[in-house]
């Protein structure tokens, strides 16, 4: 379930245990405290992986105290309001065990006494929003929960969760009719000060399952507002005018989530986007930069229909693109995906079969391609060629030797878009998302693996230039970016595939360096386990999700690696244990088996 959907309860339960102030992968902190505070997020992580565990109270309070110790020791140390806001959270996960309405009232004390010690704090605001909902959900105090909307609507009145507290108290109410509980227009989200009107190119679409993505290019970036009515999402882009090349005629869908979208000169400065709905379950928008796009994920009530994107199909790229069979690129074979036919599967019963895998289909994504090279080595070997070719034999491999279907997002040098990937991931609904890469540093000697889950804090400054390499941006502009999407990033993730993605990061992680580093010493040389920095192309794909940074292509030696037949399929098979370890962890294996 997503947060920005129409049913106020969904949006509770999207939230009830989400750890949205930190997740499993840590903040690196250069202090005292900041270790003691990885330490007790380390036990927390350590107690949600076991269902024995969490069915004891003492494990519950061992966490808590010592994040409580740190609030403590350290009080004007930036990790005390981290705990402290972990704390309340942990509190109201022991609830969910333990239905004692103490720790509940306790987790609601916490989260005012993190409100009113740390203001400024970006999970200040959520923490007053958790009082209202647990207010108005489990104690039916709505005097409570008004008391706390006051503060939080004078404190905070631009934020996000101002808005969903509104709406929360409004669905709330008793005797509102329908139409009055239908979400308010949401804040103007920024993505710049133009000073010139921007212009709305064209509007794209991708749909398959119970998922549309919807994409409007513009030339520069705009701010935008969305309003929900009760058939239709209006979403008004300011300062904007429409291209010549947008059709006055709706762009047809009929998946069975929308019926079309229309475009139109609303005003002389606001361009107004309409998407008439058939069934939608929830939706979120959010800006992209580098080109600058708004895009909008509409998800279901039913499974819709298979469609292709409208006027950018995935897999169709710009010029220079070539087809699927072998060839040789910068002196460098890439073989064509050759798949078991299946015709055996009747006698030698596949693994995924074996063990009743929930596990079914898996999304291989090559970094880059096509006008996009990615990195490019001293000697001339390009980053795109290496991740095409890993993700193919990555492929064979698991289809061969789990069973699973595969999804590439391209399977050959083409280049599809950041935001067209994770879709076409959905759309094909794909289990996991793996994205396939190789680093570059501007220090020559620098070397070693990384696996990344999705986060809008980096782990580190190594990190955020990662991730703004990959995303073809600047460190200055990342910064910005999280600026304007942590209001909106915690409904781009839900609490289980955060988790998710963190275990499957670090099996993916543990493998290639245990594989690796016989034939490279020097793959641990970053000492680095699961890191988090903001990838676009891991927004909102919906399922467990990691990037892998495979090698520096920036390193000669290295890159004399990665040159290497051996080598490349040796780290494929690192990739495939790492994600089989994964998922047979995750999947219930059958009695007799």
């Amino acid at each position: 379930m997503m947060i920005c959907g129409r049913s106020s309860i969904a949006a509770f339960m999207a939230c009830l245990i989400l750890l949205v102030f930190t997740s499993t992968a840590y903040p690196s902190y250069n202090s005292e405290a900041g270790r003691k505070y990885v330490v007790a997020s380390q036990r927390l992580a350590d107690l949600r992986k076991s269902n024995k565990k969490k069915k004891y109270r003492s494990y519950w309070m061992d966490c808590i105290r010592t994040f409580e110790l740190v609030e403590k020791k350290y009080p004007k140390s930036p990790s005390a309001a981290d705990a402290c806001f972990d704390r309340a959270a942990v509190y109201f996960e022991l609830y969910q065990v333990t239905r004692y309405s103490r720790d509940l009232t306790e987790s609601m004390k916490v989260y005012g006494k993190c409100q009113a010690t740390h203001p400024s704090h970006a999970g200040a605001p959520e923490a007053l929003y958790r009082i209202v909902d647990l207010s108005v959900e489990f104690k039916k105090n709505q005097a409570a929960a008004s008391k706390a909307f006051e503060t939080l609507s004078a404190t905070y009145p631009d934020s996000l969760w101002t808005s969903k507290a509104k709406l929360r108290l409004g669905a709330a109410a008793p005797g509102k009719p329908e139409h009055e509980l239908r979400r308010p227009p949401l804040p103007v989200f920024t993505t710049g000060k133009p000073a010139r009107p921007g212009v709305v190119k064209s509007i794209r679409y991708w749909s398959g399952g119970a998922y549309t993505r919807i994409v409007i290019d513009q030339d520069k970036p705009v701010k935008f507002q969305a309003i929900e009515l009760k058939d239709r999402l209006v979403f008004d882009l300011l300062n904007a005018q429409a291209g010549n090349s947008i059709s006055k005629e709706p762009l047809a869908v009929n998946d069975g989530i929308l019926k079309q979208v229309r475009a139109s000169q609303y005003s002389p400065d606001t361009v107004r986007v309409v998407l008439d709905l058939a069934s939608i379950k929830s939706y979120i928008a959010f800006p992209l930069h580098d080109p600058e796009r708004l895009v909008i994920d509409v998800t279901g009530e039913t499974d819709g229909n298979a469609v292709v994107a409208a006027g950018a199909k995935p897999g169709a790229g710009a010029g220079g693109e070539q087809p699927a069979e072998s060839r040789t690129v910068d002196s460098l074979v890439i073989p064509p995906v050759k798949m078991a036919d299946g015709k055996n599967d009747s006698q030698n019963l596949s693994l995924s079969r074996q063990l009743g895998l929930k596990i079914k289909t898996i999304a291989i994504d090559a970094g880059h391609g096509g006008r996009d090279p990615g990195a490019i080595g001293k000697n001339g070997l390009r980053e795109k060629n290496i991740t095409l070719d890993i993700a193919r034999r990555l492929a064979v491999l698991v289809k061969d030797r789990l069973g699973c279907n595969i999804v590439m997002t391209r399977d050959r040098d083409v280049f599809i878009p950041l935001e067209e990937r994770p879709a076409i991931a959905r759309m094909k609904g794909a289990d996991l998302f793996v994205s396939i890469h190789i680093n570059a540093s501007p220090k020559r000697k620098t070397r070693g693996i990384e696996t990344y889950v999705q986060s809008l804090t980096a782990s580190d400054r190594e990190a955020m230039a990662t991730a703004a390499r990959e995303n073809a941006m600047s460190t200055k502009k990342l910064s910005e970016l999280k600026s304007e999407l942590d209001r909106i990033f915690a409904d781009l993730t839900r609490d289980d595939k955060i988790e998710e993605s963190l275990y499957l990061a670090d099996a993916v992680q543990g493998s290639l360096i245990s594989s690796l580093k016989p034939v490279n010493r020097h793959a641990d040389d970053l000492k680095a386990k699961v890191k988090r920095a903001f990838f676009y192309v891991l927004i909102n794909t919906e399922m467990p999700s990691i990037l892998a940074e495979v090698g520096f292509i920036s390193n000669p030696d290295e890159e004399k690696l990665l040159r290497k037949e051996s080598y490349r399929q040796s780290i494929a098979e690192a990739l495939f244990q790492g994600v089989k370890k994964y998922v047979e962890a995750r999947s219930p294996q059958m009695m007799g088996i």
